[in-house]
């Protein structure tokens, strides 16, 4: 069967299917149900000529031998073609005929997606979990923007996108497990252009409640084993742009990622984006968090690991965070609400000039006994650590950054809006799966990945020797042409 051929079937098709809605409308006057219907026409046309146009590409022996070479090197072999239903980004499913490859292993056989087969063709082109990229974008977005997986159902059902909860998390796996396969190079297009500017690393903490399942054997009354619901904190960094004169570039969309492992897996993440980046090409390079110690030590690890120019690196204490905790020590030393009032003017001058120094002579000055005491602990804790770090006039003055407002936007955006729900509760890996793709939907840099994900899945294709267009070399075959709503 040739396009001419299915072009001309089809306008028959299109002409009777237009009749009946133009009269339908003519009596309901329902606008929505006439532009559904006219979508449902081109969405079919378009799943049937995408359907021909992979089973056609899927059927080339050139292809096949390829793929062949390639499942040799993977210790597969080739098995048979088979039939399987792929979901188009219009929600329409075709069916396709697909080279299966068998991998050779001693033992019982296992079946489903832990067994030992893989459909190599599709996966080389991109199509993952029975789905095609933009199928996968599509719903992976609404689910990660909506606030659950049923109210995604509900706004894709609405728009004629038929597919069920589990459907939709199982997209949002799929994904995601693909995509942090390469994390870090994933999120980037190698236009980012550093030259001459100040790259601003903010790193924080953000807080969501996981699931873990209770150990032991579930009562007889009780209908479920119920979990755990511990509370975690996942650590997660911004990576943003700044000019010479310290305004953001707003032509350089920021690098968000979280991890719900520790600080070292944290510090590890944020190595593998560094590692992507041409750091040698930017003037300065600012680290700015609060006061934790696991920060500032594992950044200093980090650059030495890294062989950074340590002339370049700044280190900053967030101003917000260092002014808490100077109200903090207000709060215990003053006796009165004006000596507060008061001391809390000539203070916040002495922080903002870094002149840590004689904050302290100032404490002895009108502290005494245990106050003193206490507050001279906290100021060596905290204060006279981070001294170097809280120059905050200098660091206006040369265009750095004072505090790290643009971590903590994407704490609330990235993992508050969606993950800190309320009655939400998270698997570490489904949590870790959601902090990546709602970091790369949420900074812009969502089409990059995605781009990127099936650019690494048809590496191989680009070595086959047929160069050839698959547009220009279309020969529809009889297969692939059965369609569902």
């Amino acid at each position: 069967m040739r396009i001419e051929l299915i072009l001309q079937v089809y306008s028959q098709y299109i002409q009777i299917e237009m009749t009946k809605l133009c009269a339908e409308f003519s009596e309901t006057w329902d606008t929505a149900r006439l532009e559904a219907g006219v979508s449902w026409l081109t969405d079919a046309l378009a799943a049937c000529l995408l359907a021909v146009a992979i089973n056609e590409i899927l059927a080339r022996a050139a292809f096949l031998e390829r793929l062949k070479a390639m499942g040799s090197k993977l210790g597969m072999r080739f098995k048979a073609y088979r039939l399987l239903w792929v979901r188009l980004q219009n929600g329409i499913e075709i069916e396709i005929r697909t080279p299966y490859f068998l991998k050779a292993k001693r033992g019982r056989k296992k079946k489903g997606p832990n067994g030992r087969g893989k459909h190599l063709g599709l996966e080389v082109m991109g199509i993952m979990g029975q789905a095609t990229p933009g199928c996968l974008s599509l719903v992976a977005q609404m689910g990660l923007l909506c606030p659950s997986f049923a109210v995604a159902q509900a706004v894709l059902d609405e728009q004629g996108f038929k597919i069920d909860v589990k459907t939709i998390r199982r997209y949002c796996q799929v994904l995601g497990e693909t995509g942090m396969q390469w994390r870090g190079q994933v999120s980037l297009d190698g236009r980012e252009n550093l030259a001459g500017n100040t790259l601003v690393i903010g790193i924080d903490g953000g807080r969501l409640r996981t699931r873990r399942r209770k150990r032991g054997r579930r009562k007889a009354a009780q209908k479920r084993q119920g979990f755990h619901t511990d509370w975690k904190e996942p650590k997660l960094f911004t990576i943003y742009l700044v000019d010479p004169a310290g305004e953001i570039i707003r032509d350089f969309s920021p690098l968000h990622d979280a991890t719900m492992g520790d600080h070292h897996d944290a510090l590890a993440l944020l190595e593998q984006y560094l590692a992507a980046l041409p750091l040698a090409d930017a003037a300065r390079i600012v680290f700015c968090g609060d006061g934790a110690r696991w920060i500032w030590t594992d950044i200093t690890a980090l650059c030495v690991r890294m062989q950074l120019d340590l002339a370049q690196i700044h280190q900053v204490l967030d101003y917000t965070h260092a002014k808490q905790q100077l109200e903090s020590l207000l709060d215990a030393v003053a006796t009165g609400k004006r000596q507060q009032q008061q001391l809390d003017k000539a203070w916040l001058a002495l922080l903002w000039h870094g002149q840590i120094d004689t904050l302290k002579t100032e404490i002895e000055r009108v502290c005494t006994g245990r106050k003193l005491q206490a507050a001279l602990k906290k100021w060596h804790s905290y204060f006279a650590e981070n001294q170097h770090r809280m120059q905050y006039q200098t660091f206006q003055a040369a265009g750095l950054p004072c505090g790290s407002g643009c971590v903590e936007s994407a704490i609330r955006r990235v993992i508050n809006l969606r993950l800190k729900a309320p009655g939400t509760f998270w698997t570490n890996h489904m949590a870790e799966v959601f902090l990546f793709l709602r970091s790369q939907l949420l900074s812009g840099r969502w089409a990059i990945m995605l781009h990127n994900i099936v650019r690494q899945a048809a590496r191989f294709l680009r070595r086959i020797h047929d160069h050839t267009s698959c547009v220009a070399a279309f020969q529809p075959s009889r297969l692939g042409l059965a369609v569902t709503a």
